[in-house]
C-alpha cells in the first residue's frame, strides 16, 4: 500500500490507560507519564501463588514507580476472592489513610492496575471490588471519598414531555457526549499539554474528539436527540460573537438590531453574556461576571417582532450556531429562531425553559465571506405572552480564551482541542462543577445542565494503553453490590449497567461483522473510574468505553482509519437506541443507510430528474433498517441546501426550473428511527432545448487512514495523524467541475459511478459529447477504475466519445501497480505511461502547441487551500500518438492528450478540483471543452440568430 508520509514519530511521554481523574494537577503529571507499567509482568505472574498473594504482589511491585503512596506502606491484602465474574479483594490500609490518604486518583489507579492485569490475575473476572472492614463490616474503599454534591441549577422547574410509541427515536431525548481528554493546563513544567502523548502517530485526545464530532453527532441529530458534548463540537478555529447589547457599536463584528414595535422589548434586569471580554480567567463565568445583560420580547400567535444578529463572516466555511438566553422570565418551549445562510433561511425551535446561561447549539451552517447572513429570534410562539430572551449568538468553534489555572497563559489551541475543564467554564457551569479537575468536569457538566424534566444518559469513548500488547475493547461503569455484602452506597445510576450491554454488544457485534471478525472482546466491566463516579452524576446511567489500544500498533491503525469511528459511531448510537427502547418495552427502528447510485439528469427543457437506489440492509445487524421515504435537498451553490423534498421511491421529477440553472443534489433516506446521513452531493446544469451536454461521473470514494493530515505538533513532540474530513474527501467535487462547466456555458448531468461499475449506466456520445471523470486521490486500494469500467469507457471512446480524467494516483493504480489489462488499458487508451510518483510540486504551466499553452502558474492544492492537499501528484509520460499539455515546475509531464482521430483523451496528473483559483479552473475547462469542439449553448444561440 502507497504511504503517504514519512516514518512516523513516536513519542516518549504515553499514558498508562486512557482514564484520568479529579485530583491535583502535579497528581495527574505523574500518572499521565507512566509508561506501560500495569500489565505483563512476569515477575508477579507466578501460578503456584494464590489469589492473594498475587494480589498483594501486585499490589507491592507495580504501584506507581515515582509516587510511593498509591498505597501506604503496611499495607495488607487480608482476603482476596473471585465469585463468578466479581474480584473482591479487602485490604488493610493503616487507620488514617482513608480519612486523610485516599482520594479519587488513588482508587482510580488502584482499578486500572488491577483492571489491566485481570487476565493474568483473574481471567474470569469482570467487575472490581476494593473494600476493608470498618465498624464491624466490609465497606467499599469509595464509600471514603469526599465528594461535593454538584449542586442544581436554580431554574429547573421544568416538566418531562415524555413521548410514546411503536418506533423508537431519539427526538425526546437529552444525550450528555464525552470526548474524553484535550488540552489542559499542569501544574508543572509543561503549562498546556494533551493528556496523552503519541503512540503510533496518534494522540487519544484527538481521535475521540474527530470521531464524535464529526460521525457520531450526525447520527444522533439524524435521529432527533438533543445532544450537549463535554467538549467544544466545532472544528472551526474561526469565530464571530454577537450580542445584543453590541447595536450597531462593532461593524467590523456585527450588528443587532430590534425590528418592531419598542412596546414588544423590555431588558429582563438578568445577568447576560457581554462581548470582548476574552481572555477569562480561570474562574470567570462568561454569562454571569462581566455585567452583560439580554433582551426581553414578548411573544405572539403571530409574529410582530424580532430581534436579528447580522455577524460578519471573513472566512468562508461550514460553522456551527449557538445561542444564549437568559434564567428569568416565564418562557416558551418553542421560541423561533431563523438562520439565514446563502441565500436559504432554516428555522429551529429552541425550549428556552431550560438550559439557560449556556451556548445551546442551533446546527451546522455554511456561510461565505462577506456574505448575507443573519439570526433572527422571533417572538412568535404557540405561549402567547411570555417572552422570548435575546442575548448573544456565536458562529464557530473559534481558539481557546480561558487562562491556564495554573499558568496564566492561552493554550494557543483550537477550543475543540481544550478539554472538558475550560469547556464546561466556558458553557457558564459553576465553579464547583470544575474546580476538581478535568475527569470530574465532564461528569459533573452533565450532572449540573441536565434538566429534571429530561430523559438522558451519558457516554464517554476513550481508548485505551498498557504495554502494547493488549488489544480489544471493553466498557466500564461504576462499582457494583459484590456478592460477598460488602457494604456500598456507591452504585452505578440505575440503567447504567443495561446501558452498557445495549452499547458494549452492539460495538462488539459490529466491528467483528464489518472490520475484523476476530476482534477481542475485553468484556463489559466495572471499576472505579472517575468519570463515571455517581458522586458527580447522580441523575443518569453512564457508561465509559474504552474503543482499541492506542498503544498497540493494530489498534492503533484502526483507532486512526475514518471508517473504523464511522462504525464505531454508528455502534454507539445504534446502542443508545436500543437501551431506550429495551427500557421502555419499545420497539425500535434505526436510521436507514444513505441511499447508492445517485444521478441527476436534465434531458427535457426545464426539468430535473434525480434518481437513486435504496441501501441494502444487511442480516447482521450492522447497518440500519429500511427507509420508508427518501428526502432530496437542493442547492445552487453546493453548499446551503433547502429543506427536503419529499419522496416516495427511487426517484423524483421537478418541473418548472429554470433552463441554466445548476443545482446540486443530495439524498438522504428516512424511516422512524429518523434521517440518514447524505448521499454524496452531484449537480446537472437545468437543460435549454438543443444544447450539447455532458457527463461528470464522480469516481472519488475513497476515505481511508492514507489520507490523514500529518500535522506537526511540537507542543507534544512530534507528528501527528489528523483526521479532518474537510481535508480529506468532502464528496462534493461536482462543484469545481460543474461550476467551470457552467461558466463555459455547456450543460451537463452527474452520476455515482457505481452506477457504471454496476453496468447500470451506458455512457453514449450521442448523448453526452464529453465525459469528465472525477478520481482525486483514489488509489489502488479502492481502484481508480475497475474492470468494468474500463470496459465502459473503451467502448464509450469507440463510438467517438470524449474523456477527461484528472486525478493524483490513476498512473499509479494501472500502470505502476496494475495488472496486465490495466496497464494495457493505461498505455493504449489513455495513452498514456507511469514516470513517477511524485512531481514534487504544486505548480503546472501549458506546454506551446497544446490545448493549454496560454495557461501558466497554475497552483494546486498544498493544503492550504480550499480542497485537500495533493500527497502525491502523478508525473506521466505521453506514448502511442499522444502529446503533453502541461508539465510540473521542474519540466516533469503533468497531463497528456490525444485525438486518435476516433476519439480524444485529456488525462490530468493531479485533480482538477484541487486548482485554487477559480479563474484557473475556468480556463483550463474551457480550453478542455473548445479542444473537444463541445459546442457552448451560447454559440447555439448566436448560430440560431443567423439561420
Amino acid at each position: 500500500m502507497k504511504p503517504n508520509h514519512p516514518a512516523a514519530f513516536i513519542g516518549s511521554c504515553i499514558c498508562a490507560c486512557c482514564l484520568l481523574w479529579a485530583t491535583p494537577a502535579t497528581v495527574q503529571a505523574q500518572i499521565i507519564a507512566q509508561q506501560g507499567q500495569f500489565s505483563d509482568h512476569p515477575e508477579t505472574n507466578q501460578a503456584s501463588a494464590t489469589l492473594l498473594e498475587q494480589t498483594q504482589m501486585l499490589l507491592e511491585n507495580h504501584g506507581l514507580r515515582d509516587q510511593s503512596d498509591l498505597l501506604p506502606a503496611g499495607t495488607r491484602v487480608t482476603a482476596a476472592a473471585l465469585l463468578g465474574e466479581d474480584l473482591i479483594i479487602t485490604l488493610a490500609p493503616p487507620k488514617n489513610w482513608l480519612d486523610e490518604g485516599l482520594n479519587e486518583a488513588t482508587l482510580d489507579q488502584l482499578s486500572r492496575l488491577l483492571d489491566l492485569n485481570l487476565d493474568w490475575l483473574a481471567p474470569t473476572a469482570s467487575r472490581i471490588h476494593l473494600n476493608v472492614w470498618h465498624g464491624g463490616q466490609k465497606v467499599a474503599l469509595s464509600n471514603f471519598l469526599n465528594i461535593q454534591p454538584v449542586p442544581n441549577k436554580p431554574d429547573d422547574t421544568s416538566i418531562r414531555v415524555h413521548s410514546s410509541g411503536t418506533a423508537t427515536d431519539l427526538s425526546d431525548k437529552t444525550l450528555f457526549i464525552s470526548q474524553a481528554h484535550g488540552w489542559i493546563d499542569y501544574d508543572d513544567f509543561r503549562q498546556w499539554s494533551t493528556q496523552r502523548g503519541i503512540t503510533h502517530d496518534i494522540v487519544e485526545d484527538f481521535v475521540n474528539a474527530e470521531g464524535i464530532n464529526q460521525y457520531l453527532l450526525q447520527y444522533l441529530a439524524g435521529a432527533g436527540a438533543e445532544v450537549f458534548t463535554l467538549r467544544e463540537r466545532d472544528l472551526n478555529t474561526q469565530m464571530v460573537i454577537v450580542d445584543d447589547a453590541d447595536g450597531n457599536s462593532f461593524p467590523a463584528n456585527g450588528s443587532y438590531q430590534e425590528i418592531g414595535d419598542a412596546s414588544w422589548f423590555s431588558d429582563s434586569g438578568a445577568n447576560g453574556f457581554a462581548n470582548f471580554q476574552a481572555p477569562y480567567s480561570a474562574s470567570n463565568d462568561p454569562f454571569r461576571d462581566n455585567g452583560g445583560s439580554d433582551r426581553l420580547i414578548t411573544t405572539n400567535p403571530t409574529e410582530t417582532a424580532q430581534a436579528v444578529w447580522t455577524p460578519v463572516i471573513t472566512e468562508s466555511g461550514h460553522y456551527d450556531v449557538y445561542v444564549s438566553y437568559s434564567g428569568i422570565g416565564n418562557r416558551p418551549h418553542d421560541a423561533r429562531y431563523t438562520v439565514r445562510h446563502g441565500g436559504l433561511e432554516s428555522t429551529v425551535l429552541v425550549d428556552q425553559t431550560k438550559h439557560r446561561y449556556v451556548w445551546n447549539h442551533l446546527g451546522n451552517f455554511y456561510f461565505t465571506a462577506g456574505g448575507d447572513h443573519a439570526i433572527r429570534l422571533s417572538n412568535q410562539s404557540a405561549a402567547a405572552g411570555t417572552t422570548v430572551s435575546a442575548d448573544a449568538v456565536r458562529i464557530g468553534g473559534g481558539m481557546g480564551d480561558i487562562l491556564g489555572q495554573y499558568h496564566t497563559v492561552l493554550s494557543g489551541h483550537p477550543r475543540w482541542e481544550e478539554g472538558a475543564r475550560t469547556w464546561t467554564q466556558y458553557q457558564g457551569a459553576s465553579a464547583s462543577v470544575y474546580a476538581g479537575g478535568d475527569v470530574s468536569a465532564r461528569s459533573r457538566f452533565a450532572d449540573w445542565e441536565h434538566y429534571s424534566s429530561e430523559d438522558s444518559v451519558y457516554v464517554s469513548w476513550h481508548s485505551n494503553a498498557a504495554t502494547g500488547n493488549a488489544r480489544g475493547t471493553s466498557s466500564y461503569i461504576y462499582s457494583a453490590n459484590p456478592p460477598d455484602g460488602t457494604y456500598d452506597t456507591t452504585q452505578a445510576h440505575p440503567g447504567s449497567a443495561e446501558l452498557q450491554t445495549a452499547i458494549h454488544e452492539e460495538l462488539i457485534n459490529d466491528i467483528r461483522g464489518a472490520w475484523d471478525s476476530n476482534w477481542t472482546d475485553r468484556g463489559k466491566r466495572s471499576a472505579y473510574f472517575g468519570e463515571v463516579n455517581p458522586s458527580h452524576n447522580d441523575e443518569m446511567p453512564a457508561v465509559l468505553l474504552e474503543m482499541a489500544f492506542h498503544d498497540n500498533a493494530q489498534d492503533a491503525d484502526a483507532l486512526r482509519h475514518p471508517q473504523f469511528r464511522r462504525l464505531a459511531a454508528r455502534a454507539i448510537y445504534q446502542g443508545i437506541v436500543k437501551y431506550f427502547a429495551t427500557r421502555d418495552g419499545l420497539s425500535y427502528t434505526l436510521l436507514p443507510e444513505p441511499p447508492t447510485h445517485l444521478q441527476v439528469t436534465s434531458t427535457t427543457p426545464g426539468e430535473l430528474t434525480i434518481d437513486w437506489q435504496a441501501a441494502a440492509t444487511d442480516n447482521q445487524d450492522l447497518g440500519g433498517d429500511a427507509a420508508d421515504d427518501f428526502l432530496v435537498f437542493l442547492s445552487t451553490d453546493g453548499k446551503n441546501f433547502a429543506p427536503g423534498i419529499p419522496a416516495a421511491s427511487n426517484g423524483l421529477q421537478l418541473t418548472g426550473m429554470p433552463p441554466g440553472q445548476v443545482q446540486y443534489v443530495q439524498v438522504k433516506a428516512r424511516n422512524a428511527g429518523g434521517v440518514s446521513l447524505p448521499t454524496e452531493t452531484l449537480a446537472a446544469r437545468v437543460a435549454h432545448a438543443n444544447e450539447s451536454r455532458v457527463l461528470v461521473v464522480n469516481g472519488f470514494d475513497r476515505l481511508n487512514s492514507g489520507q490523514l493530515i500529518y500535522q506537526n505538533m511540537p507542543d507534544i513532540g512530534g507528528f501527528v495523524d489528523r483526521m479532518y474530513l474537510s481535508q480529506m474527501n468532502t464528496f462534493d467535487y461536482i462543484i469545481q467541475h460543474g461550476e467551470a462547466i457552467d461558466e463555459s456555458g455547456v450543460g451537463f448531468d452527474g452520476i455515482s459511478n457505481e452506477l457504471i461499475e454496476d453496468a447500470l449506466w451506458a455512457l453514449n456520445p450521442t448523448e453526452h459529447a464529453a465525459v469528465f471523470w472525477i478520481l482525486g486521490e483514489e488509489s489502488s486500494l479502492g481502484e481508480t477504475l475497475n474492470a468494468s469500467e474500463q470496459l465502459a469507457l473503451n467502448n464509450y471512446l469507440s463510438a467517438g466519445g470524449k474523456l477527461f480524467i484528472s486525478g493524483a494516483e490513476i498512473a499509479w493504480d494501472l500502470d505502476f501497480l496494475g495488472n496486465a489489462a490495466d496497464q494495457d488499458f493505461y498505455h493504449n487508451t489513455l495513452k498514456t505511461t507511469y514516470s513517477a510518483d511524485d512531481a514534487n510540486t504544486f505548480t503546472a504551466d501549458g506546454l506551446p502547441g497544446s490545448p493549454f499553452a496560454h495557461l501558466s502558474n497554475l497552483l494546486f492544492d498544498d493544503g492550504t487551500g480550499p480542497t485537500y492537499r495533493v500527497e502525491f501528484p502523478d508525473v506521466i509520460s505521453p506514448i502511442n500518438g499522444s502529446s503533453a499539455c502541461l508539465e510540473y515546475l521542474g519540466q516533469q509531464t503533468a497531463c497528456t492528450y490525444v485525438d486518435t482521430g476516433t476519439y480524444q483523451v485529456i488525462h490530468l496528473g493531479f485533480p482538477f478540483e484541487t486548482i485554487v483559483a477559480a479563474a484557473g479552473r475556468h480556463d483550463l475547462m474551457a480550453a478542455a471543452l473548445d479542444y473537444f469542439a463541445v459546442p457552448h449553448f451560447s454559440d447555439l444561440i448566436f448560430a440560431s440568430a443567423f439561420e
